[in-house]
């Protein structure tokens, strides 16, 4: 075997955290006499229209993709994450994750450190939190401007102050004020509905999918977005990198969550990517579509530590990263996620990049320009590479072609990704999401549940 072959990297902290309890008699005994409450979506703290569902974070957490986090943050965590964008641990984790409640549900519920809280979600048993700690946030603005930085204490990457129009802003302005702080355990496994069932691989199933498949290397491609052609040349080249032969896999990863209106819906995003492979754009045998419960926080450089920490757990060793990774609006820089993986962000507690600082994630970053079409090469050409005059290729200039119904040549965008945007918009309705499609899949969610 040769010396430059790249290996698997371990989960990051070493193993993947799996809080599931698969014995339903089992389940039954944990949780016997244990107070009950049922999980609420956090709602826009103007408009009342769900902005998150912690439910997702708990099922993130409990198989295993936030790993080494096991549940809501006690106070002292969540401070150390703000200041330095560490865990207690001295792990690397970009964000606050917190199991928040209203002060009047608390005091009906009278739990208390060292009580289990039975979690239900659309009224059966989903699972428990065991009571660390219970602390409040005494300014939940104050909060979101603490996550995201500011230009004033982050020059390096934040260029205009975070606010209402901000999605990850607003989830933060938007959380109840107390916190209950401690471990998760999923005790009745959800099941996925059509057609995100076809999609579900936590992290030990990934791995052992890249197994079964036999990749030794994989690169992972984040998205929330329907891929245009730019996208699909994006994997393929990014996918060049590698050792001694190009990444032997390709791993899409879609977050699927709560988004920003005129975003694309979920299963438009999921069926899009799988419709890449099914059209033999990029063979199937190299290409999994797979996918993430989290509502984007849509935090550039910070979004891109969650990236990087959730691929290498699913078993990925290479990560590419473009312009405006995870971003909207001009908040960041749109190289920032670069300039982390390049040489850091010191006022973000990285004076080296993430990879490179103590306890720093094993995952190779493959920063990547841009990709857009070229009329004299006639193709797909990349920026650092072409020498003629291209034409700019975004999502939001689709989106627009798709708005007024035009369908966008097939050098710009599969004619099979099409059909499927058509397909789920004759079903919503509506191309891209809006309140009535996160209101209604807020209630409907991603999964079911059985009877415990």
């Amino acid at each position: 075997m040769s010396r430059y072959f790249i290996h698997r990297p371990l989960p990051y902290g070493g193993r993947i955290i799996e809080r599931v309890v698969r014995d339903p008699e089992r389940a039954r005994k944990m949780i016997k006499g244990c107070p009950t409450f049922d999980i609420k979506p956090t709602l826009h703290y103007d408009t009342g229209v769900p902005v998150r569902n912690v439910y997702r974070e708990i099922m993130s957490t409990c198989y295993g993709f936030f790993s080494p986090v096991e549940g809501s943050m006690t106070k002292a965590e969540v401070e150390r994450v703000l200041k330095e964008r560490r865990l207690l641990s001295d792990c690397i984790f970009p964000y606050p994750l917190v199991f928040d409640i209203s002060k009047e549900d608390l005091k009906n519920l009278g739990v208390g450190p060292g009580d289990r809280l039975v979690l239900n979600l659309k009224g059966k048993p989903f699972a428990f939190i065991d009571i660390q700690e219970i602390w409040e946030i005494p300014d939940t603005e104050e909060f979101a401007d603490r996550v995201f930085g500011d230009p004033e204490k982050n020059p390096e990457v934040v260029r205009e102050k975070f606010n209402k129009k901000h999605p990850g802003w607003v989830i933060y302005k938007s959380l109840n004020p107390m916190v209950i702080a401690g471990k998760y355990s999923i005790i009745n496994e959800p099941v996925f509905r059509p057609p995100f069932d076809r999609f579900w691989y936590p992290p030990k199933k990934a791995r052992e999918e890249f197994d079964k498949r036999g990749w030794r290397t994989v690169i992972a491609h984040q998205t929330r977005n329907v891929p245009h052609v730019g996208h699909e040349f994006l994997m393929k080249n990014a996918a060049f990198t590698g050792d001694l032969e190009p990444c032997q896999g390709i791993l899409v990863n879609a977050v699927i969550g709560v988004k920003r209106r005129g975003d694309y819906p979920d299963e438009t995003i999921l069926e899009a990517h799988e419709a890449v492979n099914t059209g033999n754009y990029i063979k199937s045998s190299r290409h999994l579509v797979s996918m993430l419960l989290w509502d984007m926080r849509y935090g550039n450089p910070l979004e891109s530590l969650l990236h990087g920490i959730v691929r290498q757990n699913m078993g990925c060793t290479h990560h590419m990263f473009g312009r405006d990774h995870a971003a909207v609006g001009e908040y960041y820089d749109k190289w920032a996620t670069q300039i982390l993986w390049n040489k850091g962000i010191p006022s973000f507690g990285f004076p080296a990049p993430p990879t490179d600082v103590p306890y720093g994630v094993d995952i190779r970053p493959q920063n990547m320009m841009e990709f857009s079409y070229c009329p004299t090469c006639k193709e797909m050409a990349y920026s650092e590479t072409c020498g003629h005059k291209r034409e700019k290729l975004s999502g939001s200039f689709l989106r627009g072609m798709v708005a007024q119904g035009v369908q966008p040549p097939s050098i710009i965008m599969r004619p099979e990704v099409y059909k499927v945007v058509v397909k789920w918009w004759k079903h919503f309705n509506y191309p891209f999401c809006n309140e009535k499609y996160v209101i209604n899949k807020e209630k409907d969610l991603e999964v079911d549940l059985k009877d415990l």
